[in-house]
């Protein structure tokens, strides 16, 4: 009998505000974005809170969600600064949040269900030594977010960094597609023709988001060029994370019946942004509507209305093709 494999979500954001001797910071322009008020409130975070113990709190929550979901693991993210190109510095003016690699591995050995993902901005003059430091650690992938982060995913600069991690297998998880959460500092980074060069040089790449236009803006459709890169490139993944709020509920009838994608998807929640299956009343009628929407874990319900689309049932043990060191963390 084969043994069935733990599911996985490979897209759950840590946050925090530097307490709890994280590390983690916050900007002050950060502070007043829209989207951290909003999500303050609907997690019902206090001032206090937020500047004593939130960074520690965040990370047992996300624990508490994963071990009463419907899954076995969550990846939990870092996240970098902008660094500047010439001298590899960070930029303060444009960083906006920062949770550095020491802080994710050390709840991650805190807590036996999260898997690792720091996030290295490889312009920082130090990105070498970092990613040496992760990939011993037991790193499962590396983050990126290009239009929050400054990075060019095409630039031949850091072709040292993807050589480090194709050699030890280090896949990379790159938002492409526009982003909501952060301001975007650098917009035409998120197309998806830039994943070209890391992929010639035998990165695995996980594009986030499955590289989904914004509801209501200007972007341009990039699934059609997505498709033609998973078909050019086995080892390019995507990620189906994000796509049941109010900025992407759309794409899911479409990319959940395209097996060409289907077959090459890891699941991914996007916690804490919110999903939601009120934007599928048309489709799914209201009783049915309403039996999701009273799922009270958001990781459960975000795979339920997933499910319910036609996403298949691989798509929550995909990770396992993908991956690095996850024998590190997921024990016999």
């Amino acid at each position: 009998m084969t043994k069935k494999l733990p599911t996985i979500d490979v897209h759950m954001h840590l946050a925090g505000t530097g307490c709890c001797n994280s590390g983690c910071w916050i900007s002050p322009s950060f502070r007043q974005r829209y989207t951290f008020r909003l999500l303050k409130m609907i997690h019902q975070i206090s001032n206090h809170q937020l500047e004593t113990t939130i960074d520690q709190d965040w990370v047992e929550n996300i624990s508490k969600l994963v071990k009463e979901s419907s899954i076995d693991y969550g990846v939990v993210l870092g996240f970098d600064g902008v660094y500047e190109k010439k001298e590899g510095n960070l930029d303060t003016n444009q960083s906006q949040m920062i949770i550095p690699a020491e802080w994710v591995f050390k709840v991650c050995r805190q807590y036996k269900n999260l898997l690792p993902a720091p996030s290295i901005n490889p312009y920082r003059k130090d990105a070498l030594e970092i990613l040496e430091f992760c990939i011993k650690n037991g790193a499962v992938c590396i983050k990126w977010l290009p239009a929050a982060q400054a990075i060019n995913p095409g630039d031949d600069f850091i072709d040292d960094f993807y050589r480090m991690c194709a050699a030890n297998n280090m896949p990379v998880l790159i938002h492409m597609g526009g982003e909501k959460t952060f301001k975007t500092v650098t917009p035409e980074f998120n197309n998806v023709e830039r994943l070209i060069r890391p992929l010639e040089l035998g990165v695995k790449v996980i594009c986030a988001h499955t590289a989904t236009r914004i509801i209501g803006t200007s972007e341009a459709d990039q699934i059609p060029a997505l498709k033609q890169l998973l078909k050019t490139y086995p080892h390019l993944w995507v990620d189906n994370s994000g796509l049941c709020n109010p900025s992407r509920f759309s794409h899911v009838p479409t990319l959940a019946r395209d097996q060409d994608i289907t077959e090459r998807t890891l699941y991914g929640s996007d916690f804490p942004v919110p999903s939601n299956a009120v934007y599928y009343t048309p489709q799914l009628g209201i009783k049915r509507t309403w039996d999701l929407e009273k799922i009270k874990n958001p990781i459960t319900r975000d795979i339920e209305i997933k499910r319910e689309f036609g996403y298949p049932e691989e798509t929550l043990t995909n990770h396992h093709k993908v991956l690095a060191n996850l024998s590190t963390w997921i024990k016999e």
